[in-house]
């Protein structure tokens, strides 16, 4: 076969059409693709956007679309693998068109797609791999689902023990005696467990009638196991959580009874504590790039159900169920990585969007000053710096 055959079939077997030019990191808004030329500069002319230098800031345009391929033919396939034909193909199907300004448009702006459409080949289309299943992101979302239908609705103080089959033939589906197992793996994946230094400030508010002050550690501090009687996000009657905010004006926001007046209290932790931080999600990577992309997926989704607002009212007690349960899960079976037990969860408020509520597992024993029994005592995790009066104006 003679070389000019060769290079013609060649040419005819890629999904791209071969170029001499080249592309800066600055010609794309994706990390990914951005990492990939930025490991590959060869050449010192960028012919997509015109940027020049002395030293290389480009890469070869045919390595970064053999890359770009690479990882679309991971994510997508021809339907002609797997899709039935009944008339028109009976999965939603792609061009390279479709895909560059529908599905991927946000990899960069608008002179970069019209780049890319004009190197890429257009008379292929493609299909989501295992387009027939739950991605996994989203089987996860549907196992949340289950399980706090489950734990609402079904059984909720004898636990699962293990299930047949559900016969959906969705083989990324977790049953719901597996879930916190899987949500242990995900916040893992994430890498969500964190630590509140030592000396951290946070604040709480307790609403009452004008007049009334509350100012010492036992009033203002997590609630002594006998006034421990009203269900909370992260708690079931009985079980002590002392719920607090990184911000004052959050803290307000957040106290429940309607009260014109609070007290305040500021406290500061005196240890570090280990938390599950549901607020310091990383970005959810993109196909040209690797991590946890189904985890974070679905932990965005979890994130924002955690943090959803209820009406304080009898449907309160059933909604709050699936999120104490994974708070005792966290509390009692979860461990970071060094096996450290974990104290608190944080999570955004409803009440005051972009700031954050945290869940301390912490009982009134641990708060230095509050007088217990001999046999409760506990080191102490936090202490009460002061207090002061406010209303809900300030």
């Amino acid at each position: 076969m003679g070389f000019a055959k060769r290079m013609w079939e060649d040419e005819q077997t890629r999904q791209y059409i071969s170029s001499s030019d080249a592309i800066c990191a600055d010609c794309f808004d994706d990390e990914g693709l951005k990492r990939f030329v930025a490991d590959n500069l060869e050449e010192q002319v960028c012919t997509v956007c015109g940027r020049h230098s002395e030293v290389p800031i480009a890469a070869p345009a045919n390595a970064v679309l053999e890359f770009f391929m690479e990882k679309i033919n991971q994510h997508y396939e021809d339907p002609n693998n797997s899709v039935p034909w009944e008339g028109g193909w009976q999965a939603r199907t792609y061009n390279m068109y479709d895909l560059l300004y529908d599905q991927l448009n946000e990899i960069g702006p608008s002179e970069t797609l019209d780049w890319l459409d004009s190197r890429l080949k257009g008379d292929r289309e493609y299909v989501d791999r295992n387009w027939d299943i739950l991605k996994p992101s989203e089987a996860l979302e549907f196992s949340w689902k289950a399980f706090a239908e489950s734990v609402k609705h079904v059984t909720r103080f004898l636990f699962f023990s293990k299930t047949e089959a559900d016969g959906s033939g969705e083989p990324n589906m977790v049953p719901p005696e597996d879930m916190l197992e899987a949500l242990g793996a995900v916040i893992r994946d994430a890498e969500l467990v964190h630590t509140l230094p030592t000396g951290s400030k946070l604040y709480r508010a307790r609403g009452h009638k004008e007049g009334a002050v509350h100012a010492s550690a036992e009033a203002l501090g997590a609630q002594p196991l006998q006034y421990a009687k009203t269900a909370g996000r992260m708690n079931a009657p009985g079980i002590v959580v002392f719920y607090v905010a990184e911000e004052m004006e959050t803290a307000i926001a957040e106290a429940t009874g309607g009260q014109g007046a609070f007290s305040i209290g500021t406290f500061e932790t005196l240890r570090e504590v280990t938390i599950v931080d549901l607020t310091r999600l990383p970005p959810v990577p993109s196909i040209f790039e690797d991590g946890p992309r189904d985890s974070l997926l679905f932990l965005r989704q979890f994130a924002r159900e955690v943090s959803q607002p209820f009406e304080p009212d009898a449907e309160i007690h059933i909604e709050y169920v699936p999120t104490q349960v994974v708070s005792e899960f966290l509390r009692h079976r979860f461990r970071g990585k060094d096996g450290e037990p974990i104290r608190g969860v944080v999570y955004g408020s409803a009440k005051r969007p972009g700031s954050k509520n945290v869940a301390l597992f912490i009982e009134a024993a641990e708060v230095e000053g509050v007088k217990v029994e001999s046999w409760r005592r506990k080191d102490a995790v936090v202490r009460l710096l002061s207090s002061k009066e406010g209303s809900a104006n300030l």
